[in-house]
C-alpha cells in the first residue's frame, strides 16, 4: 500500500494537461526514476484491475445501496417514533384533564341529586309534603 502511495504523489509531477489532453512532460535524464515509478504504477493498477472483477463490482455497489436504504429507513421511522411519542404524551395529558373533569362532574351530580336536597326543595318550593297512610295505595 505505501508503492502504490509513494506512486500516486509521483504522478502529478510527470504528466501535464494541456490542450491537446494529458502528456508526459519532457524530464532530464537524472529522472529516469521517476518514469520508472510510473510504469510501476501501471502495473500495479493492472494488477488490481485484474483482480477486480465488474460483477464484484456490481455486488459491491448493491450492497452499499442497500445498506444506504436501510440507514435512511432507520433514520425515518426513528423521527416518526419521536413524532408520534410527543402526540402520545399530549393526548395522555388531555385524557388525565377529562378525567379530573369528569369526577368533577360526577361529585356535582351526587350533590345535586341528594335525597336530603331534593326533600328540601319540594318541601319549600314546591310546597310538597308526604301523604298519610290512609292515602298511600300500593299498586301490584
Amino acid at each position: 500500500m505505501n508503492k502504490i502511495t509513494t506512486l500516486i504523489s509521483v504522478l502529478p509531477v510527470l504528466i501535464k494537461q494541456g490542450r491537446q489532453g494529458f502528456s508526459v512532460k519532457k524530464m532530464p535524464q537524472n529522472d529516469m526514476l521517476m518514469l520508472e515509478k510510473l510504469y510501476q504504477l501501471a502495473e500495479v493498477i493492472s494488477s488490481l484491475k485484474a483482480q477486480i472483477s465488474l460483477r464484484e463490482l456490481m455486488i459491491t455497489l448493491m450492497l452499499t445501496l442497500m445498506v444506504m436504504m436501510s440507514a435512511i429507513g432507520v433514520v425515518h421511522s426513528s423521527h416518526l417514533s419521536r413524532q408520534l411519542f410527543a402526540e402520545q404524551s399530549i393526548l395522555l395529558d388531555k385524557n388525565d384533564q377529562l378525567q379530573l373533569e369528569w369526577a368533577q362532574l360526577l361529585l356535582e351530580q351526587s350533590a345535586w341529586s341528594s335525597p336530603d336536597r331534593l326533600e328540601n326543595i319540594a318541601t319549600k318550593q314546591l310546597e310538597m309534603r308526604i301523604p298519610e297512610t290512609e292515602n298511600i295505595q300500593l299498586v301490584y
